[in-house]
């Protein structure tokens, strides 16, 4: 692992990721980094009838711009209960949670297997009806996530005796690409510095409608991090990035969000003083962040996988597979007939890691 010192002497990045990371702390510089508390404090907050939205710059109005609700800063959904804001409106916060919807169709089955503790954990039901998975608490084992499969068929569960894994393949609930993106968007725009709000007014406008889905596209990407499920970030965290250098051909700002298993990196397009690089041949260049850790120990993360999420779309996405390995620790004896396995439990021990 190497010390990411131009960010945080105290975070690390796999060596495979060297050369792209010194690409990226050479253009970028860390400007903003928040984590989720684990409790309630809403001590500075502002009253909610002295409360402006960000989003649609409204002001509080009796019975017509309200404040009532509990805005979170980074999803709910994502583990975080605790980190909201005094500057989003019951009107956006509507709209925004429409996003959310489809953010959590996106990403599956991960929040059940991870037992995130949201308002509850949530269950999962596959669209096709296949595979049930729910997380379930026993006075004696602790933390049980139970998989169920109802294909009849051994198309769900897949046994590899050889390689002793257990691969779990299920179809994703509809969600549409582009509400996905948003909903990223929506949580870095969030952590903007209040003096560069004025720089993405028409990014929070494109945020909070589709008026303007179909005369933009092409930036709607988000470049992902996997890991394997026996790792897990403790709290939801945020980094905001800005570039180092106004003139070079890049996005102002790239936005790093870890929960889960998982690492979500978007840019944050309309940022005016981004618009003379757009007429430049090829278009705006992307760096990412390389995936970052808070120990030096490569032997917990495992294993990365690297992905970039075309999100562009505004159809909605339906029939979608997605698989998914067990951890490594289950053994098998004698030879077995995996089509009238019906179910898998795991026991998720206090340290994440999950044993079959």
């Amino acid at each position: 692992m190497i010390r990411a010192d131009k960010i945080n002497r105290n975070y690390f990045y796999p060596d495979q990721f060297r050369e792209s990371a010194a690409d990226f702390l050479t253009a970028y510089k860390l400007e903003k980094e928040i984590s989720c508390p684990d409790s309630k404090n809403k001590e500075g907050l502002k009253d909610k009838r002295s409360r402006v939205c960000r989003f649609c710059h409204r002001k509080y109005q009796h019975s017509i711009v309200t404040f009532s609700n509990d805005a979170h800063v980074f999803s709910e959904l994502l583990g975080n209960r605790y980190l909201v804001s005094d500057f989003e409106c019951d009107e956006c916060n509507f709209i925004f949670s429409k996003y959310e919807s489809d953010l959590a169709n996106f990403l599956g089955i991960v929040r059940t297997v991870q037992s995130v503790k949201a308002k509850k954990i949530p269950k999962f039901k596959s669209a096709d009806k296949k595979l049930e998975a729910e997380s379930t608490q026993d006075d004696n084992e602790g933390n049980i996530i139970k998989i169920r499969r109802f294909d009849g068929l051994n198309t769900v569960f897949q046994f590899d005796e050889k390689k002793q894994e257990t691969i779990i393949t299920y179809e994703k609930n509809p969600f549409t690409p582009l509400n996905v993106y948003k909903s990223i968007l929506k949580m870095a725009l969030s952590i903007v510095d209040d003096r560069h709000l004025e720089d993405y007014k028409f990014a929070f406008e494109y945020l909070r409608t589709n008026n303007h889905d179909d005369k933009y596209s092409g930036f709607a990407l988000i470049n992902s991090y996997s890991m394997p499920l026996t790792f897990q970030y403790e709290q939801p965290a945020g980094m905001l990035f800005r570039k180092t250098n106004n003139n070079d051909n890049l996005f102002t700002h790239v936005f790093s969000f870890s929960a889960l298993n998982q690492i979500f990196q978007i840019v944050l397009p309309f940022n005016r003083q981004d618009v003379p690089h757009y007429t430049v041949p090829g278009g705006v260049n992307v760096l990412w962040c390389p995936p970052l850790f808070d120990e030096d120990n490569e032997a917990a993360i495992r294993s990365i996988h690297c992905n970039l999420h075309n999100l562009n779309s505004t159809e909605r996405l339906r029939h979608q597979k997605e698989s998914f390995v067990l951890p490594g620790q289950a053994t098998y004896g004698e030879s077995f007939d995996g089509s009238k396995i019906i179910g898998i439990d795991l026991i998720r021990e206090e340290d994440n890691e999950c044993e079959e």
